[in-house]
């Protein structure tokens, strides 16, 4: 594996918006359309680029609730944290340091689907040793996938084309076998071997819909994390004057490009980070750069050990 600078500037930019036409990239890297187009097909081919997927916004797609389980396991359990995998609420799932040695992400539509989520994790819990875990209520979404959030939203009717057109864009790597956005005549096409006759005009005028509603917050490229020398993954946990909790995160955390996701939470640390860095001491000059506002009061830091499941949203996660 061997990326050049011209390399990185492409995975970079592709990261966080592959919607860009192919002439402003070869402007923006300072190559020619072809090379630039070259080198995009060899960091697909060697995994560099994984493909295209695109940001949503998941309480618009029915996803509500943002919930964060820690779980106490050992490695004589692997079928706990297997179990965790194969479940369509769960989208991410980490091995960490500390007390806790899993914590997973989970998405749910409503109170009950919440209920119907932690009946299940109790009946596998009381098969494990310890018997423990704990519930972090996400309360608001700043940043995800390195796309912040907007303050407001308004809710939006989707119907079952544009769920189908949702589900598409954020598995698209399966469908288009290249570094480079699924078109709209190709996703017509797979709508159509769902049964969904539809025009291509059509399709795009419900994705202009969906962006502007603010559904669909970016396309982006999913990049293997180590080309970019981002080997390590931390969760920082940031306690704030509690009257500035919307100011440092919006303001402040939310516009560092080390923080990829970012929730208020209801714990007494209630802002939780999750940052990429090259090493320690990168993260070191990141957390001075934190005690550089007045208002953050203090941190707790948990080291990710193994990154278990990265998934896009399921919108038909029960």
């Amino acid at each position: 594996m061997g990326a050049d600078r011209y390399d990185l500037l492409i995975l970079r930019l592709l990261r966080e918006n592959c919607k860009v036409s192919l002439s402003d990239l070869s402007r923006r890297v300072g190559l020619s359309r072809f090379a630039v187009r070259d080198r995009m097909e060899r960091l697909f081919t060697e995994g560099a680029i994984l493909g295209s997927t695109v940001v949503l916004n998941p309480p618009l797609v029915g996803l509500k609730r943002t919930v964060f389980f820690e779980f106490k396991t050992n490695p004589h359990e692997p079928w706990l944290a297997k179990l965790l995998e194969k479940t369509p609420t769960c989208d991410l799932l980490d091995g960490i340091t500390g007390e806790y040695s899993l914590f997973g992400r989970f998405r749910m539509t409503d109170d009950q689907h919440f209920a119907s989520v932690l009946r299940k994790i109790d009946e596998a819990m009381s098969r494990s040793s310890f018997k423990k875990y704990r519930v972090v209520n996400a309360i608001r979404i700043f940043k995800e996938a390195g796309v912040p959030f907007a303050e407001k939203e308004e809710p939006v009717r989707l119907d079952e084309v544009d769920l189908k057109i949702l589900e598409i864009l954020l598995n698209q790597a399966d469908y288009v076998k290249a570094p480079r956005l699924i078109s709209t005549v190709e996703l017509c096409g797979l709508l159509r071997s769902f049964g969904m006759e539809i025009s291509q005009p059509a399709v795009f005028k419900r994705l202009t819909r969906l962006e502007r509603k603010g559904v669909i917050l970016r396309y982006v490229a999913r990049v293997d994390q180590s080309w970019l020398g981002a080997k390590t993954k931390l969760m920082v946990r940031v306690k704030v004057n509690p009257s500035a909790y919307d100011v440092v995160a919006q303001d402040f955390l939310a516009s560092m490009p080390e923080v990829t996701d970012l929730y208020r939470t209801g714990e007494e640390y209630g802002l939780l980070a999750f940052v990429r860095v090259r090493d320690t001491v990168e993260f070191n000059s990141l957390l001075l750069r934190l005690y550089d506002s007045r208002d953050v009061l203090d941190t707790f830091t948990t080291l990710v050990l193994e990154e278990r499941k990265s998934a896009p949203l399921s919108l038909s996660p029960k």
